[in-house]
């Protein structure tokens, strides 16, 4: 054979298609080099048709090239925005038309309208043929009706309510609310991912033999609803018991590493304290020195006293290197946002836990909707490529917010990005306002600052507080300040900070000039912050607790120079777990003191109905007694005690939920200013009990309170209902 001949091509190039050839004239070859090559041919995506044979000297190749795709045009979409399927289609203007791409973009706006929740959505197409081998290809949809779940049920759950397994899971019944979130829609994806979070939930509370059964589901046409049923064994509750490390490698020291171990002898099972010990244990090994090493527990249950010892076994592990990692899907997000979230790169010993750290890292960023990792063999026996795989989903919100309550009408509109040109940095700006207050604030933070594990951020606000009922004189505030944040362990955080704001009092009553003296006056501070938190959920938490305290420190220059400190403390518990009965526990408290002059009276604190429920804002704490002005105090401290459960005779799925409470507090001690006073200091405890209706509605959280005072100064403001809401889209 001593040429090849091309035919059948008209758009692509005669040397293109021999570039594909793997057969070279002069040389011999097999029938072998033939099919081969018309697999490279095919593999191209440019021909629908190849055929090669042997023509007296020469090497007859015949192509028919796909059509090219003129326009791509989608039909019968009103629910769903072209820009959002447009981007689910392989097919597209000035490429190659195939039958195999068609119904592919079929299957991919089919699946896309399920997690809409429209599973009965139906999607057929057209190509019509045009001059020089071009085509249109027309989706034509029928978007159906909305397909919801109707009904939620559970069987075989003994140990844990209905209400509180349906909050553990993502799926929701139609309800008001559901109108709005979509959390109703019917998607088996999202039924598995309910699986998944049901076992996580169930080996966290001692149930280690738990499984779900099945997950049944049953539609009804009539009503386009879909009812589900979850099947439970629940099992056993156990305990721990012995508590035991094994080392296989020489020269690790056991002992040391039982301070890392979260599990305990007598303590309720919970696979979350397994998982974290061999995480901490891999990570303080990794950093001493063994690589490769390996962490794995071991459970043996007894299964007549309920109980599981648990060895953590240490063992060398593979000698496999990470050789590189390979990132798809992240349009908007850098490659070094999603980098920096490993523990490992490209050359480090591969350990499998830090793998799985790296991916919990990757979800919690709430920049992705589904974050996958593989492992794939690389170049050698001893390697591996990670293979990450994102869907990235809108980081940017804008939102306004609307509520109402006993203090008056306040409105928010604010523009936040939590993935600020893909670089994962944050922008916030707002706008509030209100019939006594408005409020212009903007605030940037960077949580990895120069590429370290540090957030720095930075804040410019101006607040114009007008006089009121409450505050006699007009307010304006303009400030800003620097903070970094550097985490300490998985749950303790602690800020730094610089704040500088410029106070402007104008408008002062007469009678209170001497408390609130017309002027401008500057604050210059530094201060920390310590947050510790083992919450299991920060917006609805039941479980776990939150600690906080902070100190600032005035007088780097400015016209005030004084200590604050404040702290304060929640603890939830799950008092009656089978009804979704949670104990609330709340202590808080704070103090300013001068440094070099009295701390003047609008530095501070100044506490009502917000801490102790049943009185008015600024509604308790020392007085003025010629005028009745509150001046606030330089200490005060609360306390509350609560008890929150479903609201009874009301479906959990309507967002209803009651609480009792108890609350106690005070303010106290005033600097007062000469030729002011005098002050009825008033130290006594102020306290009320009440109940509580709320309500996770369309339009946000609605929280009506109603308090009976106890205990109180004469001086104080009562008000026995407190109502607030807000709501943000």
């Amino acid at each position: 054979m001593s040429r090849i001949v091309v035919q059948g091509n008209t758009r692509v190039e005669d040397e293109t298609v021999r570039s594909y050839v793997l057969i070279v004239p002069g040389k011999s070859f097999t029938n072998a080099d033939i099919d081969e090559s018309v697999k490279a041919l095919y593999g191209t995506g440019l021909f629908s048709d190849v055929n090669i044979t042997i023509s007296g000297n020469a090497l007859l190749v015949v192509v028919s090239e796909n059509r090219v795709v003129k326009s791509v045009i989608i039909k019968g979409n009103k629910k769903v925005k072209n820009d959002e399927l447009f981007a689910l289609l392989q097919t597209k203007p000035r490429g190659v038309a195939t039958e195999a791409k068609i119904q592919g973009d079929v299957q991919r706006i089919t699946d896309y309208y399920a997690t809409q929740g429209r599973s009965a959505a139906t999607v057929t197409y057209e190509v019509t043929d045009l001059p020089d081998n071009r085509v249109d290809v027309v989706y034509i949809i029928d978007e159906g009706d909305r397909t919801a779940i109707g009904r939620i049920t559970f069987v075989g759950n003994n140990a844990f309510s209905e209400s509180r397994l349906r909050s553990v899971i993502t799926s929701r019944k139609r309800s008001l609310l559901t109108l709005l979130n979509r959390k109703d829609v019917f998607n088996e994806a999202k039924l598995a991912a309910d699986q998944e979070a049901l076992r996580r939930f169930y080996m966290s509370h001692g149930y280690a033999d738990f499984r779900v059964i099945s997950v049944d589901w049953d539609y009804d046409e009539a009503s386009s609803r879909y009812s589900v049923v979850f099947t439970l064994d629940e099992g056993a509750r156990y305990h721990f018991s012995t508590i035991d490390i094994d080392s296989t490698i020489p020269g690790i020291d056991t002992r040391r590493l039982m301070r890392l171990v979260k599990t305990r002898p007598g303590r309720i099972f919970d696979s979350r304290e397994v998982e974290q010990t061999v995480e901490d244990m891999t990570i303080e090994l990794s950093r001493a020195g063994y690589s490769f090493v390996q962490v794995r527990p071991r459970g043996d249950r007894d299964y007549e006293n309920h109980t599981i010892s648990i060895t953590y076994l240490i063992d060398e592990g593979p000698r496999i290197y990470v050789e590189r990692i390979e990132i798809y899907g992240n349009t908007k997000t850098r490659d070094y946002v999603i980098r920096r979230e490993f523990d490992l790169s490209e050359g480090d010993p591969y350990n499998r836990v830090l793998v799985d750290r790296a991916e919990r890292n990757l979800r919690n960023l709430g920049y992705f909707k589904t974050v996958d990792i593989q492992t794939e063999p690389g170049s050698a026996p001893d390697k591996v490529i990670l293979v990450v795989r994102v869907e990235e989903e809108s980081t940017g919100e804008f939102s306004v917010g609307a509520g109402i309550s006993t203090d008056g009408l306040v409105a928010e509109i604010s523009l936040d990005e939590r993935n600020f040109l893909g670089r994962g940095q944050r922008l916030r700006v707002s706008v509030g306002f209100g019939a006594d207050q408005q409020q212009y604030s903007i605030s940037f933070t960077d949580p990895y600052f120069l590429g370290y594990n540090v957030s720095a951020g930075v804040d410019a606000y101006k607040t114009i507080q007008n006089r009121s009922s409450y505050r006699p004189y007009m307010n304006e505030i303009i400030g800003g300040g620097l903070r970094l944040g550097l985490p300490i362990t998985d749950n303790l955080v602690l800020d730094l900070n610089y704040k500088i704001n410029q106070k402007t009092i104008s408008q002062t009553k007469k009678q209170t000039a001497a408390y609130f003296p017309n002027g401008v006056y500057l604050t210059s501070s530094a201060g920390y912050e310590l947050t510790y938190s083992t919450l299991d959920n920060n917006l609805d938490p039941r479980e776990g607790m939150w600690l906080n305290g902070a100190q600032d420190f005035a007088g780097l220059g400015g016209d005030v120079s004084y200590m604050r400190s404040i702290a304060e403390a929640r603890y939830y518990q799950q008092i009656m777990p089978d009804k979704d009965v949670v104990g609330v526990v709340r202590v808080a408290g704070g103090n300013i003191t001068g440094l070099n002059d009295d701390v003047p009276v609008y530095d501070n604190f100044f506490k009502g109905g917000e801490t102790v429920r049943g009185f008015e804002s600024y509604g308790y704490g020392p007085v003025d007694i010629a005028t009745g002005t509150h001046v606030g105090g330089k200490n005060y401290w609360v306390a509350t005690a609560e008890v929150q459960f479903p609201f009874p005779g009301i479906s959990p799925d309507f967002g209803f939920r009651g609480a009792f409470f108890a609350d106690a507090g005070n303010e106290f001690d005033v600097d007062v200013p000469k030729g002011a006073g005098p002050v009825n200091n008033a130290n006594q405890i102020r306290s009320s009990v009440g109940g509580s209706v709320m309500w996770a509605s369309p339009i946000g959280t609605l929280r009506a309170d109603m308090a009976y005072v106890l205990s109180k100064a004469k001086t104080d403001k009562e008000q026995w209902f407190r109502f607030s809401a807000g709501r943000t889209f």
